[in-house]
């Protein structure tokens, strides 16, 4: 069966209703198409869920949102708990800022991104290698 076979069309188009012509199948036209579309799209709906610092269900409005809204929804236990987190992650970035090299103590240095570095240097790493392999063997 070819693509402009005559059981592959419609009599009338699948949004208006108005009668096809020529090598039209579905719709009549792209605006058809489009609003046909539109129209068989799922309307989003309201979604809910529990809040995991207070259990109040909140209302969603992205995939990353995890908790109350602060200004709007959020009780002022939920309140306290966010600033908690957000105080701990402060915390956590602050030593990771402040890493100090396992061999002489100095600043290890961290870019910003993932675990801080353990050695400040090459020089450190071989040293601390070294040392350690040495307390091995006695």
């Amino acid at each position: 069966m070819g693509y402009y076979a005559p059981d592959n069309h419609l009599c009338d188009c699948g949004h208006c209703g108005q009668r096809l012509t020529g090598r039209q199948e579905r719709y009549c036209s792209a605006a058809c198409r489009q609003a046909a579309y539109r129209g068989s799209k799922q309307p989003k709906r309201l979604e809910f869920k529990p809040c995991p610092l207070c259990g109040e269900p909140f209302h969603v409005t992205s995939k990353r949102k995890k908790f109350c809204d602060y200004h709007d929804e959020a009780e002022d236990d939920c309140r306290a708990a966010q600033d908690d987190l957000d105080d701990a992650a402060w915390l956590a970035a602050e030593e990771r800022r402040t890493a100090l090299c396992v061999h002489c103590r100095q600043p290890a240095g961290w870019s910003g991104r993932g675990r801080p570095r353990r050695f400040c240097s090459n020089h450190c790493k071989q040293a601390d290698y070294r040392k350690r392999r040495a307390q091995r063997a006695a």
